[in-house]
C-alpha cells in the first residue's frame, strides 16, 4: 500500500516543531508561579508593603499564583487536558493583577509591578496558545 502526501502533513509537521517549546514554557511558568505563590503567602506583609496593597490582596495574589502553578503541572502531567486550562490560569492572573490595581489602590511601584505582571502573564498565555496550535 502506498502512502500519499496531503496538505495535512505540513500542518502536522509545523505543530511538532512548535510542540517542543511548549513543555519548557509551561514548566518554567509553573515553577515561577509556585515560587511566587509561596513567597506571597509566607511573606505577605513585606510583599504588600512593597506594592502598597493590603496583606489580604497579597495573599490572594499568592493563591492565584498557586492555582496557576497547579494547573501548569496538571497540563504537563495530563496532556489530554490540553493547554486551555493553563492559558486560562495565566489570563486569570493578568485580570487579577488589573483588579488589584483598580480596587486596592497600590502605590506607584505597586501599579508598575502589577501592570508588568499582568502584561507578562497575558503574554505567556498568548505564547502558550500560539505554541499549542
Amino acid at each position: 500500500m502506498a502512502a500519499a502526501t496531503t496538505s495535512y502533513d505540513r500542518a502536522t509537521a509545523s505543530k511538532t516543531v512548535a510542540q517542543p517549546l511548549l513543555r519548557p514554557t509551561v514548566a518554567g511558568a509553573a515553577a515561577f508561579d509556585a515560587a511566587m505563590g509561596i513567597w506571597c503567602l509566607v511573606d505577605a506583609s513585606r510583599f504588600a508593603g512593597w506594592l502598597s496593597i493590603s496583606d489580604s490582596a497579597a495573599r490572594s495574589i499568592g493563591v492565584v499564583f498557586l492555582v496557576a502553578a497547579v494547573v501548569g503541572v496538571e497540563t504537563l502531567l495530563l496532556p489530554r487536558l490540553g493547554t486551555r486550562w493553563v492559558i486560562g490560569a495565566n489570563v486569570l492572573f493578568a485580570l487579577w493583577c488589573l483588579g488589584v490595581i483598580a480596587f486596592d489602590g497600590p502605590g506607584t511601584v505597586g501599579i508598575a509591578l502589577l501592570a508588568v505582571a499582568a502584561v507578562s502573564s497575558a503574554g505567556t498565555a498568548w505564547l502558550e496558545r500560539r505554541l499549542s496550535r
